[in-house]
């Protein structure tokens, strides 16, 4: 009970109110506990070292978004093509980030996967339609026919599938990363998939290949197709790793420097594609099986 001096003057009203507010103080400090376990905050808090690496997925996300209005509504495909590219860029320092600052999250984790969605699989969509029907009308624009159908139905349905592929190639990549350990992807990796495409166009115009070859490009929705079924696929690729010996590692450093500075001064990006070409044609038909077999021959730990 709450005490009441003595000495104060106290009219009846005032000192039967004084006892009500007695009586009734555990039960309201009780009440007021179960509201504060019931609040729910209007933000969380956010870690300080998870807001970095975070900041940069939003930055490729938005990159991405801008290279989707850049080839609809611009019409300016070089930039929209350097924009994925620098989201590649983006989306190999988040992770390297967060791992420095020891801000890896499970959050982090799926808006990294949306970010990605969009920076290369809807973004890259959205370039080889507006590439195919701006510079190679006759086989692509609506005039035209393939396989007896529209053209532009038959385009559309081609990024439209790249892009849906993409988001299964994300999620079958989140589930299945603890099962295939961490020396192998499964399948072509969608970041790897954004930038070849890209790559190759930037490298096609640099080359001066865009005026020696222009129908080259009707083929690009050949090879998004090719790379939807790869990125789904269970084709092994060894990860990139650092190799423990001094010299290859040496290369393997001036490389990735060099692909880099590619990207952000927009210049040489078509050595950048036969890069990648090069990693991709020696993963896919010699080290990935050899270290799929490897993987498959290894003695399984018993429960």
């Amino acid at each position: 009970m709450l005490p009441i001096r003595a000495n104060c003057r106290l009219t009846p009203r005032r000192a039967k109110l004084a006892v009500l507010r007695a009586h009734s103080a555990p039960h309201l400090t009780a009440a007021v506990g179960r509201d504060k376990a019931k609040t729910v905050r209007l933000f969380d808090p956010v870690p300080p070292r998870t807001i970095p690496p975070n900041l940069i997925t939003a930055t490729a996300l938005g990159c991405g978004l801008s290279s989707i209005y850049a080839s609809l509504a611009l019409h300016d495909f070089t930039l929209a093509a350097w924009l994925v590219l620098l989201s590649v860029l983006l989306d190999k320092l988040d992770g390297s980030v967060a791992r420095a600052l020891k801000g890896a999250t499970e959050f982090g984790v799926q808006f990294d996967s949306f970010a990605d969605a969009t920076a290369f699989g809807a973004a890259p969509a959205a370039l080889v339609v507006g590439l195919c029907e701006t510079l190679v009308p006759t086989v692509w624009g609506p005039q035209a026919l393939v396989l007896g159908l529209p053209a532009g139905v038959v385009l559309k349905g081609l990024a439209l599938f790249y892009a849906i592929m993409t988001v299964v190639r994300l999620a079958r990549f989140n589930v299945m990363t603890s099962t295939i350990g961490p020396l192998l992807f499964l399948g072509l990796p969608s970041t790897v998939s954004g930038a070849m495409i890209c790559s190759g166009f930037l490298g096609w115009q640099e080359l001066g290949w865009h005026t020696l070859h222009p129908g080259w490009l009707a083929w690009l929705p050949v090879a998004m197709l090719l790379n939807a079924l790869a990125m789904v696929s269970n084709l092994p690729l060894p990860k990139l790793k650092a190799s423990k010996n001094k010299a290859i590692k040496a290369i393997q450093l001036t490389i990735g420097a060099y692909i880099y500075l590619s990207v952000l001064l927009r210049t040489g990006l078509w050595v950048t594609h036969a890069v990648m070409a090069g990693y991709l044609l020696i993963g896919f038909v010699f080290s990935g099986p050899k270290l799929w077999r490897e993987a498959l021959a290894a003695p399984k730990d018993l429960p």
